[in-house]
């Protein structure tokens, strides 16, 4: 069963608001326009595992969704793209779900 797309942006919200990924200012109005850029996420990188924190968050996202009844790809390469904005990173998971 495919998660819709708001359950989706459910998912996302929800995840890097408990994680604590969502930077100052962020509100339940423009939560989506955050870019990843703007987290910090591997910054500063690990020499040994330049793209530890995109590797957990992507397997917690996968996680997240075959909680919920669904599987989707690996998100590992699309958090590498620092002007994607986290409406993105939703919409991606939608349609990249099994």
């Amino acid at each position: 069963m495919s998660l819709s797309l708001n359950q989706s942006r459910g998912v996302v919200y929800q995840y890097f608001l408990s994680e604590g990924w969502l930077p100052v200012g962020t509100t339940t109005q423009n939560w989506d326009q955050v870019k990843l850029g703007d987290m910090g996420i591997d910054d500063p990188a690990l020499p040994s595992d330049p793209h530890m924190q995109k590797q957990r968050i992507a397997l917690d996202l996968q996680r997240f969704f075959v909680v919920l009844g669904s599987s989707v790809a690996s998100a590992k390469n699309f958090l590498k793209g620092k002007t994607k904005t986290l409406k993105e990173l939703a919409e991606w998971l939608h349609q990249n779900q099994a």
